[in-house]
């Protein structure tokens, strides 16, 4: 009995640190309210398939020296049966391309975890076009599946953010499992360096290690085209705006790790959800935590909105602008994060602004859009 009665008030004092409408620093919904934020609503009609990993129709090193090569032969044999790309345990330093095609790809790992199997470059946005080439070219031939978006980034003076990306999906339908996906640059300052990029919809990133600083993992492209993901099982680590991007996104039983060292703070997510719509990125049953440092500055920050496109607070338009949209629930937020400000200023410059009346309108973009439910921890 007395071990029911503990675990009947652990469960009390969970709820109880997370009430209804909560502050306009930290807001949170209603059971009523997190009602219409579920995996469903986020998914849209998607439901993401189980991914089966049995059967290499490719296997790299097996007649194909690198995984780009390996992914080049599965989109020119056409169809649009799925093909399985295994990548066997090691280190793999280059970068993989799968650019729109309708050929459907499953790329996985083949050691017994995520760390077995590692594709790791150091790719910074403020790179050359030569610098990048120099890094990268020889992957890449004219008339293979890639080249255009190869081409694309070394004609630049810079590459910027996009072209730092290290495993970069275009196409639908695309499964990553069991694999680290690291952007290992670590320039001092606040360089993007993308990880893993994902421009397309139905895409499946499961049991992976997503590892970097400043932009680890650009989920969604923006604006109003739909680009659901499902993110599961996955360590995401990074400091800066370490998930960006404005697609419908659910991530299920990730844990989100804050990196210190190279910035005083972070920020776990920035996204750009387009005003219209709804549904931008959902945490469920997951974690945020980060180094022990964070512990004393708490300069751990759940979210700021990336206002991409608009360069200062006065030229944000509500309604018009992008207006980030997440809700973390059923989640451990570690004491990392500040319990009464876990949100920060926006890209712009915007200044944050969380809606707590009881009569809210959660769309409402006067108002930034990052919602919280049933969320425990020191941090919640």
């Amino acid at each position: 009995m007395k071990i029911v009665a503990l675990l009947l008030l652990a469960v009390a004092y969970a709820s109880a640190t997370q009430t209804s409408p909560g502050t306009s620093s930290r807001p949170i919904l209603s059971s009523t309210e997190a009602a219409s934020y579920t995996k469903a609503k986020y998914l849209q009609g998607w439901t993401p398939s189980t991914i089966s990993t049995s059967t290499a129709d490719y296997t790299v090193g097996s007649g194909y020296s690198t995984i780009q090569a390996a992914v080049n032969a599965a989109i020119n044999a056409g169809g649009t049966t799925r093909k399985y790309i295994k990548i066997p345990a090691g280190t793999y330093s280059e970068v993989v391309y799968i650019p729109n095609t309708n050929v459907p790809l499953t790329i996985y790992g083949g050691g017994s975890a995520p760390a077995n199997t590692v594709i790791s470059l150091s790719l910074s946005a403020t790179l050359t076009g030569t610098q990048y080439k120099s890094a990268v070219g020889s992957l890449f031939s004219s008339g293979d599946p890639a080249y255009s978006i190869y081409s694309s980034c070394a004609s630049k003076s810079a590459i910027g953010t996009s072209c730092s990306t290290v495993f970069w999906v275009q196409a639908p339908g695309v499964q990553i499992v069991n694999l680290t996906i690291e952007n290992s640059s670590k320039n001092s300052g606040t360089d993007q360096a993308v990880a893993v990029q994902t421009n397309a919809d139905k895409v499946q990133i499961h049991n992976a290690r997503l590892l970097g600083h400043q932009d680890t993992l650009c989920s969604g492209s923006g604006g109003t085209t739909v680009q659901r993901s499902h993110v599961s099982d996955c360590y995401i680590a990074g400091d800066v705006d370490f998930v960006f991007g404005g697609g419908s996104t659910v991530f299920e039983g990730c844990t989100f790790h804050a990196v210190a060292g190279r910035s005083t703070e972070a920020v776990v997510f920035a996204p750009d959800t387009a005003p219209s719509i709804s549904y931008g990125y959902l945490v469920i049953d997951s974690t945020i935590t980060g180094d022990t440092s964070f512990l004393t500055s708490k300069e751990v920050y759940l979210a700021r909105s990336w206002d991409s496109g608009v360069s200062s607070s006065s030229d944000y338009v509500a309604g018009t602008s992008p207006n980030g949209q997440v809700v973390i629930r059923e989640s451990t937020i570690d004491g990392v994060v500040s319990t009464t400000a876990p949100y920060t200023t926006a890209t712009s410059g915007r200044a944050y602004s969380g809606n707590a009346s009881s009569s809210r309108n959660l769309n409402n973009n006067s108002y930034n859009r990052f919602w919280e439910y049933g969320n425990s921890g020191d941090g919640a």
